[in-house]
Formats: C-alpha cells, structure tokens, sequence
C-alpha cells in the first residue's frame, strides 16, 4: 500500500507519482477533527461521532490517529486518474446536475457545507485527509481487475465500517446515519 496526503496530490508532480497504467483499489482516512465535521454535521439530524467511532478502523499516520471512512476502487481507469477525479473535481453545475460529482466530494460537500457547489469547503476538508492506495496487476478495464478488485471491495466493506460509502454498505451501525447521509445530500444538490 502507498499512503500520501490528500492535498499532495493537487500538485502534478506528486499526482504523476502515481500509476496511470494500472487499476487498483483504496482508502481514505481522516483525522479526528475532519471525522467529527462528516459525523457530527449539522446538516445530519444528530451526531453520530460517539456511536459510529468504536466501529470504525483506526491507523497512525506520523503523530496523528486516523480513521479510514471511504473505500474506493478504479476498474475502468487508472488509479491516478480516479485519485485525481476525487481530489482535483470541480463542483461544476454541469457535474453536480448530472451526478457526475464524485460520489466522495458530493458526499464531502453536503456534511461540511450543505452545498454540492461549495467546492471550496469540500477541498479545505480533503486537504485534511490521506489517501492509501494499491494497484494490481491486471490490465484496466479487464474482467480479471474488475474480479479482483470488486472481491477486494466487498471483504473490506464486509469487515470494516466506511461511513462515506453508500452503495452496497449493509453494517447495522451505520443503517441511520447513511439514511440521513441520503437525504443531506439529495438537499445540497439543490442549492447553488
């Protein structure tokens, strides 16, 4: 696994670091201060922070404890460019509108602001957060990456509690924060 800071990877020399011929999967982890923006938002009915952080997955990153709360994968693309989609966005009215806002910055922009168009919330918080990330071997695209990666997905949202992954995500602890995760951001697509 190769781990960098979210924000390094807004500089192209840093992103270019990064495999462009290769699928793969990852992980993104938030400090406690970045945790408690997404769970305890104001723009969910309650605060989730005490019920949902004993579940979650912990890690050291340098001094700083770490909650990994997103897992992701690049099947049909390479994983600089998936990391690039998730870090560099813009909150566009032609992405917001049509869904093509990263799941992980629309979901970002309605706990932090409220607003899928407030791109400059949503970059301040992913500043904040680091990216794990592994490649494999597979041709992108393929049926064997999409196998591999797609069984890798499944175990770790099976074992692990990822309160930013919406699709697929069955852990009873999370069941009333993702249905209010839902609703904030179905109304932070309507504002501008």
């Amino acid at each position: 696994m190769n781990v960098i800071a979210a924000k390094e990877l807004r500089n192209i020399s840093r992103l270019k670091e990064v495999p462009d011929d290769k699928p793969g999967w990852y992980r993104w982890w938030a400090p406690i201060s970045a945790l408690e923006k997404l769970l305890n938002s104001p723009y969910v009915t309650k605060e989730y922070m005490k019920e949902l952080c004993p579940s979650m997955q912990r890690r050291m990153f340098g001094h700083n404890e770490f909650f990994c709360v997103y897992v992701g994968v690049a099947i049909k693309e390479s994983i600089r460019g998936r990391l690039n989609w998730h870090v560099n966005q813009h909150h566009t009215e032609s992405a917001v509108q049509s869904g093509f806002l990263s799941t992980l910055r629309k979901t970002i922009s309605s706990l932090v602001a409220g607003n899928q168009y407030d791109e400059n919330a949503t970059n301040y918080l992913i500043d904040s957060l680091v990216v794990e990330y592994c490649t494999i071997g597979s041709p992108i695209k393929s049926e064997m990456a999409k196998k591999e990666i797609k069984q890798i997905e499944q175990d770790e949202m099976t074992k692990y509690v990822f309160p930013l992954n919406i699709k697929g995500n069955r852990h009873a602890v999370l069941q009333s924060y993702l249905s209010d995760l839902k609703k904030a951001r179905k109304l932070s697509s309507n504002q501008k």
